[in-house]
């Protein structure tokens, strides 16, 4: 017999095995996390191998992480929107109300200007009258 045969057949073998050498089991029972080349016994049983560049737990845990930095930041543009929605808002109900309180005053300048007509002495009823032109034109204008 070759002196090399013996060691030749033990490698065959050994290579040969249904389970690599290499494998390396991740069991998480209780909250505890052990690593072994047996398989978990239990519920429980995460396995990876020497192949693997990260076990699945931590591949998840990566997952999860990266979905909720993304729910933050979406949450945060969602907030932002509202924000600058509701500054919006204001700013135009602040406008609808002074655009009001001029039409009322311009509206009131107005009435003004028709009594003043009425009640000019003739010689200073045609300055009445373009004074109170003026005010309607200026009332048209801004408010209609």
């Amino acid at each position: 017999m070759h002196p090399a045969l013996p060691g030749a057949l033990l490698a065959a073998l050994l290579f040969n095995l249904k389970q690599p050498a290499f494998a390396i089991y991740r069991c998480e029972q209780q909250g505890q996390i052990t690593y072994t080349d047996l398989p978990c016994s239990g519920t429980e049983l995460n396995i990876s191998t020497a192949r693997n560049s990260a076990p699945e737990h931590e591949k998840d845990t990566d997952k999860l992480a990266k979905e909720k930095s993304e729910v933050a930041r979406l949450q945060k543009l969602r907030e932002q929107r509202e924000h600058q929605d509701q500054q919006i808002h204001d700013l135009a109900v602040r406008g609808a109300a002074l655009r009001e309180k001029k039409c009322r005053s311009l509206a009131l300048k107005l009435k003004w200007r028709q009594e003043d007509v009425r009640e000019a002495p003739l010689h200073s009823q045609q300055k009445a009258r373009t004074k109170e032109r003026r005010a309607a034109e200026t009332y048209q204008n801004e408010c209609r």
